[in-house]
């Protein structure tokens, strides 16, 4: 494979075109980059609608969000590119962004798409010092996948059904670049011994949508070192931030509590994707108090989550992250019909390990 190395590479690609420049992005190029989202052609593997106003896309420009970084290619007085990293924020996989990258369909194969590649690249590594850079491509775009292939970023999975396009449903690639991991140990799939004590079996279970006063509660569960080892989150959380978190009523977030004998002891989250193209898929996140585990609490949640995507909100696709050593997580999706489509390596950090955590998904045929 011939992978780019370093940033001085991006001359000779930037040569195809006579004073090409790659530069942060500027309000000034709202109108240069509509053009190229509303494009016939670039429709076809990007997840814009044809519907999509001009305010938009001035919006995104005035808006960035936290950790993202945004280049632009200009050629002839106009932009014909635009490129974005966008770093995690959550501590946890602060190693790792998301990348995005788009060209004018008149200025494909020209060599554009590669001097935004070398720019954003010694951007995350030379600056940022991202460890993990990740993105996805439409299957059905190879040369999109070529070229990222060119860079270093390795295939990790198949995305199921991720996009409705032309009477069908189409998958996409997971697709990542790691550096900085050499000699670091791979990440085990065995989960830490001894698990923790259970309670008794549970008395009768209730599930229900979450109230102001179970903060308490969940601040317990989000802060326990094995449910942190086990999602994404941190045993420095502070009760505000549980707080906040429990007063956020965002669109398309939809969440379920488990209580036993007046304590909440699981929680279940599903919240449907942006834009409209994705609507039709919820990421899940799930988390049990550990004294619970393998007392069913996790299926009572699971079950309610499901019903709800199913009957209620008509999803196609529920997605999730679970670590590669935590099996038991594994064998609970598995029974309610989501089956692993690969696996990110290096995913994250926690409990003084590296985890790697395969994605998996379930499709309402």
């Amino acid at each position: 494979m011939n992978v780019i190395q370093n940033f001085d590479e991006r001359a000779a690609f930037a040569s195809k075109i006579q004073n090409l420049v790659v530069r942060p992005v500027h309000p000034n190029d709202a109108a240069d980059l509509y053009a190229i989202i509303t494009h016939p052609q670039a429709l076809r593997t990007l997840v814009q609608l044809p519907s999509m106003e001009f305010a938009e896309t001035e919006e995104w420009i005035k808006a960035p969000k936290p950790g993202q970084h945004r280049l632009v290619a200009e050629a002839d007085g106009r932009a014909v590119g635009s490129v974005s990293v966008s770093q995690h924020q959550n501590p946890r996989l602060a190693h790792g962004g998301q990348l995005g990258l788009m060209v004018h369909y008149d200025y494909w194969g020209k060599g554009v798409g590669s001097a935004l590649m070398a720019a954003i690249l010694d951007l995350a590594d030379n600056w940022l010092n991202l460890k993990r850079v990740e993105l996805d491509v439409f299957a059905h775009n190879p040369a999109a996948i070529h070229l990222y292939e060119k860079f270093g970023f390795e295939l990790e999975g198949t995305r199921r059904c991720v996009l409705y396009q032309g009477g069908q449903w189409w998958d996409d690639l997971a697709m990542a670049r790691l550096r900085g991991f050499e000699g670091v140990a791979r990440p085990v799939d065995v989960p830490p011994a001894p698990r923790p004590s259970r309670q008794p079996p549970p008395g009768p279970v209730t599930i229900r949508p979450p109230r102001i006063e179970d903060a308490a509660g969940l601040y317990a569960l989000f802060r326990h070192p094995a449910v942190c080892r086990t999602t994404l989150q941190l045993p420095s959380q502070e009760i505000g931030k549980t707080e906040e978190r429990l007063n956020a009523h965002l669109p398309g977030l939809h969440r379920f509590v488990a209580e036993v004998d007046g304590r909440v002891v699981g929680m279940i989250i599903l919240i449907q994707k942006k834009p409209q193209r994705l609507a039709h898929i919820a990421g899940l996140g799930m988390m049990v108090a550990p004294d619970y585990w393998g007392q069913g609490i996790g299926s009572r949640l699971m079950e309610a989550a499901v019903d709800l995507a199913d009957n209620w909100l008509n999803l196609k696709r529920i997605e999730l992250d679970v670590n590669t050593d935590n099996p038991a997580g594994v064998r609970l999706y598995e029974k309610f019909g989501f089956v692993i489509e690969g696996r990110k390596r290096f995913q994250a950090y926690g409990d003084g390990r590296w985890a790697d955590s395969y994605f998996m998904a379930r499709i309402q045929e």
